[in-house]
């Protein structure tokens, strides 16, 4: 039974779980008037069977997994250590789950805790509304905490309202998130060459994210290449400006020239595309006079132009490149 005690420690918790009700969905997809959301933000998604899909339905607000007709197992995780200092916080601590779910036909549903070291897991086998409580308390060598919900019943239709998991004996619904902010949001920063703790530089060369980035990855979604592990790239933005995405409009002319991002495969009319630099067709004015007459025999005089003379800037002003006054910056990108 838990005590006014125990609840005044929770309220003072963050929900462990970010996009926990799936409001953010980066790699949406617009197919006619329909929405593609796919992969929800931060979760990571995997059915090895035929016909599986994970999408959202906007109109209840719920994640829905349909798992393939095959036996394989549908696994939909998230890593709940990816922010940083985590392991002064979690190891040894009680961690409390909730998760609210509904199934359409009976059969086994899995949701599990995991550190790392020990498993500690509830099993649902009726259909319909159900909400799953799961509690654990981590080792204290525990090297990661990952929740995950999981089936191998053929066909079943998984409907996710909401998760929520914290630290204590209680998961409350109306807790902040960890995670303050967008995973993938970019920021810019003008007195530190340093990135924060919970952001990247993109001002490096490009690095492969690793294991311990999953919720990033899951937001850039190898946009900017994929790696030797199979992990998205980060972007190299060293020396280049931003400009905002066309989207269909013209004020930018060659929009469906732009090139991939790094090594990945995008181009078009898409962010994260690239531009090279490019002069406006235009005319210079030449300064020079034409009244100066030439003989030529007995034909009388006449003035000459040389066509295939050049006009060029001062040689003293002359630049490498054509760019506007500018302040250079550190570019970041968010991952907790």
């Amino acid at each position: 039974m838990e005590t006014i005690q125990d609840y005044l420690y929770v309220a003072q918790q963050r929900n462990l779980v970010y996009n926990f009700d799936f409001r953010y969905f980066s790699n949406q997809i617009k197919n006619g008037d329909a929405i593609l959301y796919g992969i929800p933000d931060g979760w990571t998604y995997k059915d090895n069977g035929s016909n599986g899909s994970i999408n959202f339905d906007n109109d209840n607000k719920q994640c829905i997994i349909k798992k393939s007709g095959g036996s394989e197992w549908m696994r939909f995780a998230q890593a709940l250590h990816e922010f940083p200092r985590w392991k002064q916080m979690l190891p040894g601590k009680m961690i409390t789950a909730k998760i609210i779910l509904a199934t359409d036909i009976p059969g086994d549903i899995k949701v599990s805790l995991y550190d790392g070291i020990n498993s500690f897991s509830t099993t649902r086998s009726t259909k319909g509304n159900m909400e799953i409580g799961l509690q654990m308390t981590m080792d204290v060598a525990a090297d990661r905490l990952i929740f995950s919900i999981e089936t191998a019943v053929p066909f079943m239709t998984v409907r996710i309202s909401g998760c929520y998991i914290n630290i204590g004996s209680m998961a409350l619904e109306n807790l902040p998130c960890m995670v303050q902010g967008v995973i993938g949001e970019r920021k810019q920063y003008i007195a530190t060459e340093a990135p924060p703790e919970g952001e990247l530089s993109l001002c490096n060369e490009p690095i492969e994210l690793d294991d311990n980035y999953t919720r990033l990855n899951s937001v850039i979604n190898q946009r900017f290449g994929t790696g030797k592990k199979g992990n998205s790239m980060l972007l190299d933005m060293r020396g280049y400006f931003s400009r905002a995405w066309n989207n269909g409009a013209k004020a930018d002319p060659d929009a469906n020239n732009r090139t991939k991002p790094g090594t990945g495969t995008l181009t078009g009319d898409h962010v994260s595309t690239f531009e090279g630099d490019v002069f406006l067709k235009h005319n210079h004015g030449l300064d020079f006079s034409i009244n100066k007459p030439i003989l030529i025999g007995d034909k009388g005089a006449a003035t000459i132009i040389n066509t295939s003379s050049t006009s060029k800037t001062n040689d003293s002003i002359d630049g490498k490149e054509t760019r506007p006054k500018n302040i250079a910056e550190l570019y970041t990108i968010k991952w907790a």
